[in-house]
Order: structure tokens, then C-alpha cells, then sequence
């Protein structure tokens, strides 16, 4: 940052210099020419000016130092308020310009007052300096202006206050219109006050015209001098801020957003501009960093490519682990280079019915890997303009899975149905008929008159019993949950005492209150990932021992079945189809499952779900824990 001393040095130096060797100067000959001062007049004009000037440049640099000084300790401050500092800087180069408006008042005043205590003056004498006053003040407040907001503007880029935003409410805007109209009227006021003081001179005084023209030449070449410094110094402020909001809107269409900030330098519209830019940069940069996080973590494939062409833009790590191919081996490439996919016509038709609607939503086809191998997926994607061009922003979902289970769920019913069916033909189908033969055997008797025994009549009671039971389980098989009506923990102990009883082992179940569950479908995923755990607990971990535990807690469920097994030999036993499958399950009804495996140390499985349990009456239980 540029000292404090050396700042108020410059400042003061640059704009003494404009008053002193132009300005004055200007207003020293104008007076002596318009009030017709010579001889020991002139003298005395140029004594007290160079006086009064004196006073006047230390008046306004004193103040310039004192003001000044107070501003810049305060940004050396670590814990000032450098937002009140920036503030203050942008309403200094109005101070300065009242000071010089202050200065001029006062050593004109001080100019005549020491003429006067020496000797009279005329009202032709005097009257020039009301005109040097509306002569000088309008352009010499221009140029104080303008150069004093030049000059603050490397203190206004210091790395404090440089990304310090002012709302446009905290500051009264000094637009550029406004700015030209002061230097526009500043620059006109001299020659219409020259020339019309002049001509009134010559018309009421004998003023040769080869005199008049000399004097004009002067005072219009140091009013040429005063108005390039003014347009200098006025042009100099704006131009460094419209060249750094220029400079930073051609790095944005460039596509680069990490640009640094634009120091607000002036109060008038390319100030407000840039600061407008400078919040455009970091809403950009902010959409930009969401895009590129949620570009790059999403769990599902994303793409970014051309639709003339079909070049590869973009892809993120989702994408890399569908299709197996890196980002490097895909961008810039098309698509029928990598042919990614398994149909050519597939990509065609996406197209057209992209190109047709604006978008496309659940487009499934099927994908061929770096391996070689087909995986099914489904496609969204929807029209953007990248560069001038169309593009296209897909999301590709693997559903390789997901089809697979699907298959295997259907399948698994498939063949209940067809074992039930089974069951029906070779089971109860016979044993219903035979239920028939004895009945119509046992209606002849009747017929004839004869007494049927008691022991027959027992013998079709019995059978019917039997048909009963395996109705029953029959229908176990096609509802598996028809007990919750009766709450979970119903359907749970039924299946407890049916692992005891057809494979001998022990399984005990406990809950802590009743919970009923009203959708039939979720009762009948949590039965058979409940049916699966045990499966595999008896089936590979050879377990002999199964607990199945139900609690509630703060409308969580909590489903446990664990096994005195063997547990998994390793992780390569998590990825079978019957896990899978329970997974599958549980993500249909929201639910969260975790195995916990030790080998030789058996199995947990927790099935957790968020539940408004009820009682059995329909009110909210308060039940005490049971076993």
C-alpha cells in the first residue's frame, strides 16, 4: 500500500501546481487586464495575490492533511471498520473540491482587503473579482475533484477495502452525465466570462482591438491548459475502472471466473457497474462451484456432449465406474469412436427425440463397457447452449441391478406359484378326492339304510382336518402376512416357531410392544428379509441358534436377527443374489439394512425404519416391554 505521507505529498503537489501555474495565473492576468490594472497597481495586485495565494494553499493543505491523516490511520487500524474507511475515501474528492471552493473565497477576500488597506479602489477595479470568482471556482473545483479521486484510487485497490462491497444505498451516486455537465460548463464559463467581460470593456472604455486580441491569446492558452488538466484528470479515474470492468467481462466469456475483484474508484455509474460485475463474478463462481460438486458427486453418470457430433465435453467419476472408460479416453472423442452404445440406432432416436422435445426423460438402453460388458441403463438429459452451440446434459442411471433383482424377484414368485400349484395337483388335489370317495361311500350307506360307524365318520373329520392345515399353508405361501392384522410381532413368532419346528433348531423371538403395520406390501418384504436372514443363517452359516428382536424407540424400528453361525469367510459372500435381494427389499419400503459379519463369530442383521407404531385398539401403545 503507498505511505499515508506519500499520498497527502502527491495530492497536495499536483493539485498546487494546477492552481498556482495555471489557474492562478489565469485569474491574476484576467483581473489585470479586465480591471485595467498598471504601474504601482499592478504591483500591488501581484503582491497581495502571491500573499493571498500563500495563505489559501495553506489553508487547504492543512486541511487536506488533517482530514486525510485521520482517514489512512484508520485503515492501518487491524481492527478498524474498513468499510466506513472505503466510504470515506469515495466522499473525500467532495471535501477537497468544498475546500477549494473555501480557498478561492477566501484569498480573493485576502487580495482586496490588502489592496484596499493601501489604497482605494474603483467599482471598475473591484468588479473583476466577482467574474474570477465564477470564472475559476467551477474549473478549478473540477480539477480538484478529479484529481484527488485519481490519485485515491491505489489506495481504494488495497487488498483491505479492495472486496469490501458497499450497497448502493450507502453512498449518493455522482453520475457520469452529472460529471460532464460541471466540466462541460466549467470549460464554458471561461471564454463566455472572457469574452463578454471584455467586450463590456471595450464598449464602455477606448480598447485597441490588436490589444484585446493579444490578451485574449493569453488567457485562452492558459484556459486551454486548465481544461486538458481538467479532461486529464477527470478521464483518468474513469478510464482505470472501465478498462479493469472491461477487462474482467472479457475473462468471463472466456469462461474464466476466477478474476479478481474491481476496486469501487468512483461513485458514479462505472463504479456501480463494476460492482455489479464483481457480484456477477461470484454468483458465478458460486453456481459454478455447486454445478461442478454436484457434477462431480453424484452417485448416477453424467455426461456433457455435443449433439453435432456427439463430442464428448465432460464426464464425472460415476460415469467412469458405469462405463469403465476414463475421463481422458472419452473427451474430445465422439461417441461412435468409444461406441458407447450397444445400438447405434439407440443414439440416433435419443437425439431425434431430444432435438423434437427440448428434453427426454427415462430413455432405457443398454451400454457396452471398456470390458465389453452390457450394462442397462436409463438416460434423462435435456438441451443447453455451451459456447454458442447445442449440447446436451445427460444423467445415466445403471440399472443392471436393479433388472436383475427384478427378474429374480418375479422369478422367485414364479416359482411359489408354481410350487404352490404343485402342492395344489399332487397334495391337496388327491386328498381331496379321497375326502369325496369316502363321503359319497358313506352317502350310499345312508341311502340304503344303513348306520355309518363312528369311526368313519372320525376318519373324514380327520381328513378334513389335514385339508385345512394344508390349505393353510398354502395360503402362507401366497400371503405370507395375512397375521398382521394382529401386529408384527404376530407374523414374527409364527416364523420363530416354524424354524423350530421344521429344522429343529432353536429360534426365539422377543419385542417390546405391539406394532401394527397397515400396508401389506411392507409386512411382506420385512417377512421375507426376515425368511432370507434365517435362510442363510441355517443354510451356509450352519447356525443352530437364531434370535429375532423387535424394538420401537422414538418412532424407529428396529428388526434384528442374529445366528451363533459361522458369519461370512469374506466380502465376496455379501454380493449373492439372496442379499441383494434383501437390500433391494428394504430400499422398496425406506428402510436401512446392515449385516454384521465375523467369521466363526455368526451373523446380525438389523433391518431400521422409521414407524408410527399403534396398539392392536388403534391408540398409541404405552405398553410395557414383553418377551
Amino acid at each position: 500500500m503507498i505511505s499515508k505521507r506519500r499520498l497527502i505529498t502527491r495530492l497536495t503537489i499536483r493539485l498546487e501546481l494546477y492552481i498556482n501555474l495555471i489557474v492562478l495565473p489565469l485569474a491574476v492576468y484576467y483581473g489585470t487586464i479586465a480591471g485595467r490594472y498598471e504601474g504601482e497597481k499592478l504591483s500591488l495586485l501581484i503582491v497581495s495575490a502571491i500573499i493571498a495565494g500563500s495563505l489559501a494553499t495553506l489553508f487547504g493543505a492543512s486541511v487536506r492533511v488533517w482530514k486525510l491523516s485521520r482517514i489512512l490511520s484508520e485503515l492501518e487500524n487491524p481492527e478498524g471498520d474498513y468499510a466506513a474507511v472505503k466510504l470515506r475515501l469515495l466522499s473525500y474528492p467532495r471535501i477537497e473540491s468544498i475546500v477549494i471552493i473555501l480557498r478561492w473565497v477566501f484569498g480573493l477576500l485576502c487580495c482586496y482587503l490588502i489592496m484596499m488597506t493601501v489604497m482605494p479602489l474603483s467599482w471598475q477595479e473591484t468588479l473583476p473579482a466577482f467574474f474570477i470568482l465564477i470564472l475559476c471556482i467551477p474549473i478549478n473545483s473540477v480539477i480538484s475533484y478529479s484529481t484527488t479521486e485519481h490519485l485515491l484510487a491505489p489506495v481504494l485497490m488495497d487488498e483491505r477495502i479492495k472486496g469490501i462491497y458497499l450497497p448502493r444505498y450507502m453512498y449518493k451516486l455522482f453520475s457520469v452525465s452529472l460529471r460532464t455537465v460541471f466540466i462541460v460548463v466549467s470549460i464554458l464559463i471561461i471564454p463566455l466570462i472572457t469574452l463578454g467581460h471584455f467586450l463590456f470593456i471595450s464598449h464602455i472604455q477606448s480598447m485597441r482591438f490588436t490589444d484585446l486580441s493579444f490578451h485574449v491569446f493569453i488567457i485562452l492558452f492558459l484556459s486551454l491548459a486548465a481544461i486538458f488538466v481538467t479532461v486529464y484528470e477527470s478521464n483518468a479515474g474513469i478510464r482505470s475502472g472501465l478498462m479493469m470492468t472491461v477487462r474482467n467481462l472479457a475473462e468471463l466469456e472466456k469462461g474464466n471466473l476466477h478474476v479478481e475483484p474491481i476496486p469501487l474508484l468512483t461513485k458514479g455509474e462505472i463504479g456501480v457497474i463494476s460492482q455489479y460485475v464483481n457480484i456477477l463474478a461470484h454468483s458465478l463462481r458460486n453456481s459454478e462451484e455447486m454445478f461442478s460438486k454436484a457434477f462431480r458427486s453424484s452417485p448416477v453418470g453424467i455426461v456433457i456432449w455435443k449433439i453435432d457430433g456427439g463430442y464428448f465435453l465432460n464426464v464425472n467419476e460415476s460415469f467412469t465406474k458405469i462405463s469403465g472408460y476414463s475421463r481422458s479416453d472419452v473427451v474430445n472423442s465422439t461417441i461412435r469412436e468409444v461406441g458407447l452404445f450397444r445400438a447405434r440406432d439407440d443414439y440416433e432416436r435419443m437425439i431425434n427425440v431430444l432435438v423434437g422435445q427440448g428434453k427426454i426423460r427415462g430413455f432405457d438402453t443398454e451400454l457396452c463397457t471398456r470390458s465389453g460388458e452390457i450394462r442397462m441403463v436409463t438416460i434423462s438429459a435435456e438441451v443447453i447452449m455451451l459456447w454458442d452451440e447445442p449440447c446436451m446434459i445427460a444423467t445415466i442411471e445403471d440399472i443392471t441391478e436393479k433388472k436383475i433383482l427384478e427378474r429374480e424377484i418375479l422369478s422367485i414368485g414364479e416359482r411359489e406359484r408354481q410350487k404352490i400349484g404343485q402342492d395344489l395337483h399332487d397334495d391337496l388335489g388327491p386328498h381331496l378326492i379321497g375326502i369325496e370317495v369316502m363321503s359319497e361311500l358313506l352317502k350310499k350307506k345312508i341311502e340304503k339304510g344303513l348306520v355309518p360307524s363312528a369311526s368313519e365318520v372320525e376318519k373324514i373329520r380327520f381328513l378334513i382336518e389335514k385339508a385345512i392345515q394344508k390349505t393353510r399353508r398354502l395360503s402362507r405361501g401366497l400371503c405370507p402376512v395375512f397375521l398382521a392384522d394382529h401386529g408384527l410381532e404376530s407374523l414374527l413368532q409364527e416364523t420363530a416357531l416354524n424354524v423350530q419346528e421344521v429344522h429343529g433348531i432353536t429360534c426365539t423371538f422377543r419385542y417390546d410392544r405391539s406394532i401394527l403395520v397397515d400396508d401389506i406390501s411392507v409386512s411382506t418384504h420385512i417377512y421375507y428379509i426376515v425368511h432370507e436372514a434365517i435362510h442363510n443363517a441355517i443354510r451356509h452359516g450352519r447356525a443352530d441358534r437364531i434370535g429375532i428382536e423387535l424394538s420401537y424407540d422414538g418412532g424407529m424400528v428396529t428388526l434384528t436377527i442374529s445366528d451363533n453361525g459361522g458369519g461370512m469367510e469374506n466380502r465376496e459372500h455379501t454380493q449373492g443374489m439372496g442379499l441383494k435381494i434383501m437390500n433391494f427389499r428394504a430400499n422398496m419400503i425406506g428402510a436401512d439394512l446392515a449385516i454384521d459379519s465375523v467369521p466363526g463369530g455368526g451373523t446380525t442383521v438389523t433391518l431400521s425404519f422409521r414407524h408410527e407404531a399403534r396398539s392392536e385398539e388403534g391408540q398409541w401403545d404405552t405398553a410395557e416391554g414383553r418377551s
